[in-house]
């Protein structure tokens, strides 16, 4: 996991929300007794859509723990309750317990058993097996060959006679009926829900090697009526281009994005072969530092230290949070790393911390963060002021304590664009 230290930033321009009272308490600090907010129960329904909350499969606890930074939802479904941290991962749980469904009943139709005999699925089993565990390729060989894991065509490549060619062939097409066909569904087909691989790799097999055809009409997530399912929402080019090009092509491109923005080769493939990365967040991540503009060198030495797919979300929607601060306000001149944090200095001098939270509080922590930083106004000529950014929400306590120092925040800042 990302240290406490790294997630402790929030963000400008204050916002009237009805968000849910926090407990204050008295601590102990360097200048005498301060009161904090502490962590505790906050309402779902503040933080999930009303849409989410609850369908014909799954329904969320009414009430999440929020640990200061992020909140513990409790999931029901199937009988079995399950603890997801994290708003964004609990709405991706939700989509997959829909898609799931929704393919197991695709599956056990006349015509998807006649369409998976058609494409004579057995007789490419290892090339599949590649491509619809691709996480799970990685954490399965040893160490050192992660780095040269490019999925079935890099992989595949030094394949010599027989079949191979047609298989590598086949299983392209595969892959790119399966993210089609999880794109239709709201997931995404580097899903680490490997029963949702499964299911997704059989229909995407039986569509393209045994055309198969569930209509876009069909293709539908109930339970969850009327909320956005696509993954990337209006950057239609992007979800193009995670569509339609294999895993082994997304690294080229995203290669030579790196390479337009200034880093080496080997700086490059450090981050293109970091294990805790999918295809889908490389591909993200890069294109919003292309579109940024910078040497993204002190944003990829933090993102390298990525433990875990949590880990990596976080610096997928850092990455995008940066973009739509350039994009809403002005552009960013400079990256850079202040006390494990990525910042960002706009034209203006104004230093933005962008941060990826569900809903953050005056803590002891965060006090002292802030404090770190507003230090920079003093001793840093070039800094002029401070915004901090975040995809969640903020205390109306948190945000007094920033009006009282002239930082500016932004809340939900990722709410105006449908980014995954």
């Amino acid at each position: 996991m990302i240290h406490h230290h790294v997630l402790l930033s929030v963000v400008g321009l204050a916002l009237s929300l009805n968000l849910p009272a926090q407990t204050t308490s008295t601590v102990q600090a360097e200048g005498g007794a301060t009161n904090f907010e502490t962590a505790g129960f906050v309402e779902a329904s503040k933080f999930v859509p009303v849409t989410m909350l609850s369908g014909s499969l799954h329904s969320v606890g009414a009430q999440a723990y929020n640990n200061g930074l992020q909140n513990a939802y409790q999931l029901q479904n199937a009988g079995a309750t399950t603890s997801i941290l994290g708003t964004p991962l609990l709405l991706r749980r939700i989509r997959e317990i829909y898609a799931i469904d929704y393919l197991r009943r695709q599956s056990r139709s006349d015509e998807f058993t006649k369409a998976l005999a058609k494409a004579g699925r057995d007789k490419v089993n290892s090339v599949i097996n590649v491509a619809k565990d691709p996480i799970g390729s990685v954490m399965n060989l040893p160490k050192g060959a992660s780095r040269f894991f490019g999925n079935v065509g890099e992989g595949l490549k030094g394949v010599q006679g027989g079949n191979g060619g047609g298989a590598i062939e086949a299983a392209t097409g595969m892959s790119r009926e399966k993210a089609r066909l999880a794109f239709k569904l709201g997931v995404s087909p580097y899903t680490d829900n490997q029963e949702l691989q499964e299911q997704l790799s059989n229909a995407a097999w039986a569509m393209a090697g045994g055309g198969l055809v569930l209509s876009a009409a069909s293709v539908v997530v109930p339970g969850v009526a009327g909320t956005a399912l696509t993954a990337i929402g209006g950057n239609q080019i992007l979800q193009n281009q995670l569509i339609n090009t294999p895993p082994n092509q997304l690294r080229i491109m995203n290669r030579k994005k790196l390479f337009a923005l200034g880093l080496d080769r080997d700086q490059a493939d450090a981050f293109l072969m970091q294990p805790c990365y999918t295809p889908e967040n490389f591909t993200i991540i890069v294109d919003a530092l292309s579109r940024i503009g910078l040497n993204p060198e002190a944003f990829l030495n933090e993102a390298n230290l990525a433990a875990n797919p949590e880990d990596a979300f976080y610096f997928q929607r850092i990455a995008q949070l940066l973009l739509q601060y350039q994009q809403s306000v002005t552009p960013i001149q400079s990256l850079h790393v202040k006390d494990g944090l990525v910042c960002g200095l706009d034209k203006n001098g104004i230093l933005v911390v962008p941060v990826s939270l569900d809903y953050g509080i005056w803590s002891e922590g965060i006090s002292k963060r802030i404090d770190e930083f507003s230090t920079l106004l003093q001793v840093n000529t070039k800094v002029k002021g401070l915004a901090l950014w975040t995809d969640g929400q903020l205390s109306a306590r948190l945000r007094d304590e920033l009006n009282q120092r002239n930082i500016s925040y932004q809340m939900l800042a990722l709410d105006s664009v449908t980014l995954k």
